[in-house]
């Protein structure tokens, strides 16, 4: 991977597009300045249909279809990272409703309470839910482009108690198409430096949640019978909720809930518990937990 040197504008930082997420060949090489101002009118009604649609499932079969881009550079061959030709300077973090309930209705005043204070913030806009925000930073040193996330993970968290998505670490993940009308838009923005990296500072405690808060929700579960983790994609997070929140004694809240749903096997519900304990992932609590029994009326 090379770095090409940040340009006069983010705007004017290279990008490669791809047709869906499914693609892992990319269709060409644009600009950040193409790709927030496109007016592709097919492109912008795919949004708005995301957006309209309540069906969870629905909705993401429809953001299959749109279009994206890996964000922080450019591609060569298939979507990989170790196929990142050039690194643009660049890092993007998404920011999801359901993973910050604990701030109510002040989370859609990020934009302008949060990040637009932040200097190093070039771009915040909406994502392509509309239930969400993505960021976009100047880094120093992009082949540091991991240790940078885990201390924008922590800066933002421990600063201003917001939680963002785990998975914008990987280099070459990819950012649907989105549309904000008013979005925050800094050219002038500093580089995060790289002297920044030796300030990450883990706390001593991990903050957990109760056995008794979580025996509440899951009797609240069980008590309506609903299946909360349909699809493959929900059953994982459940299962990071519980391992994250209670370690080992997750493992049997996680199979009450799993149990609800038709396709329910103990063994395959083990073997995903136990690949979350391993692997210490953080990034769902329990207001994910929250969210899911929100989103199916359990709540």
């Amino acid at each position: 991977m090379s770095f090409v040197y940040h340009p006069t504008s983010f705007l004017d930082a290279k990008v490669s597009v791809f047709k869906n997420v499914k693609s892992i060949t990319p269709l060409k090489t644009i600009t950040f300045r193409e790709w927030i101002f496109c007016q592709d009118k097919d492109l912008i009604e795919k949004v708005e249909k995301i957006r309209a649609e309540k069906c969870f499932k629905k909705r993401n079969l429809l953001k299959k279809q749109i279009k994206c881009i890996t964000g922080s550079g450019v591609i060569t061959n298939t979507r990989t990272e170790a196929n990142l030709k050039e690194h643009n300077g660049y890092i993007l973090i998404d920011i999801d409703y359901k993973e910050n309930l604990h701030l109510k209705d002040e989370f859609y005043k990020l934009k302008e309470k949060v990040f637009e204070k932040i200097d190093t913030v070039c771009y915040a806009g909406l994502s392509v839910s509309g239930e969400g925000y993505y960021l976009i930073i100047k880094i120093e040193k992009p082949e540091r482009h991991k240790e940078y996330f885990e201390f924008i993970k922590e800066w933002i968290k421990y600063g201003e108690d917001i939680n963002i998505d785990e998975s914008c670490k990987d280099v070459a993940r990819l950012r649907f198409f989105s549309v904000d009308d008013n979005p925050y838009i800094n050219e002038k923005a500093t580089v995060l430096r790289k002297s920044f990296l030796r300030e990450v500072k883990k706390p001593s405690t991990k903050v957990q949640h109760s056995n008794t808060d979580i025996d509440k929700l899951v009797k609240k579960i069980e008590a309506s019978g609903v299946s909360i983790a349909p699809e493959y994609d929900q059953y994982k997070k459940l299962a990071i909720v519980f391992a994250n929140e209670l370690g080992e004694n997750g493992r049997d809240y996680f199979h009450r809930v799993c149990l609800l749903d038709s396709k329910y096997n103990s063994k395959d519900c083990n073997k995903i518990f136990d690949d979350m304990l391993k692997r210490n992932y953080t990034d769902c609590t329990l207001g994910t937990l929250i969210y899911y029994m929100k989103h199916y009326n359990v709540i």
